[in-house]
């Protein structure tokens, strides 16, 4: 009987002390870096880009270039309809001929482990938290586009964009289909305490035999400055 009671009191030692044990382990691991200021929200930030679109119009078998500046402001935030903290960002348009104007309003926000964006009454889910290589997601969980599988393609890496050099970025593949007629090609460039630094579309339709763009339209829009 003796024995017996020593024994149960040694095991519940044991397995007091291997509780102790695990907990302080949990308590004393780093937690991830989550790197949400990929996907800064800050009032006030200003962020200009250099754009540079070309359109293809087999109608006339026309091509036209168009080159102008964007301005993202981020004006104030607010609680959204989810009842979530949200930031106002207002889009100015600038072109050879015509100064800053109003174009549009842009919402973002952080929701736990993504950052979403509603762009054209289009709802986007543009980052994952914390990203890392091969990170995949539906960038159109949440409106009708069908399903786009993105997919983080570098992380953490440094780019230079004109006299601008980012100590570190993160590229997110959002759509890639090419075949011999069509070619669907969206990426988009993150870096840290900026946001979007690049964006590039590539969506045209391709002559079968040649190869040769029919119809369709090239973007690309890149930082020229922020604040």
């Amino acid at each position: 009987m003796k024995s017996t009671r020593i024994l149960y009191h040694f095991s519940f030692l044991l397995v007091v002390s291997f509780s102790l044990f695990s907990c302080n382990k949990s308590n004393n691991e780093p937690k991830p870096e989550m790197k949400y200021n990929y996907f800064p929200l800050n009032v006030g930030a200003e962020v200009i880009y250099n754009v540079d679109s070309t359109v293809y119009n087999n109608f006339n078998n026309s091509t036209t270039n168009y080159i102008f500046q964007l301005k993202d402001i981020t004006t104030n935030k607010f609680i959204d309809a989810q009842g979530n903290e949200a930031f106002r960002i207002e889009r100015f348009k600038k072109t050879d001929t015509d100064d800053w104007f109003f174009q549009k309003v842009i919402v973002r926000k952080i929701i736990s482990n993504r950052a979403e964006e509603v762009l054209d009454n289009k709802r986007y889910v543009r980052l994952v938290f914390p990203p890392t290589l091969q990170s995949t997601w539906n960038g159109n969980l949440y409106n009708d586009l069908g399903a786009w599988p993105h997919e983080v393609k570098d992380l953490d890496v440094p780019l230079t964009i004109a006299a601008n050099n980012l100590d570190s970025t993160i590229a997110i593949q959002q759509y890639n289909e090419v075949n011999l007629i069509r070619e669907d090609i969206y990426d988009e460039t993150y870096a840290k305490n900026i946001g979007l630094v690049v964006k590039e579309v590539k969506a045209v339709d391709k002559n079968i035999n040649t190869g040769v763009i029919t119809r369709g339209f090239k973007y690309k829009m890149e930082l020229a400055s922020w604040k």
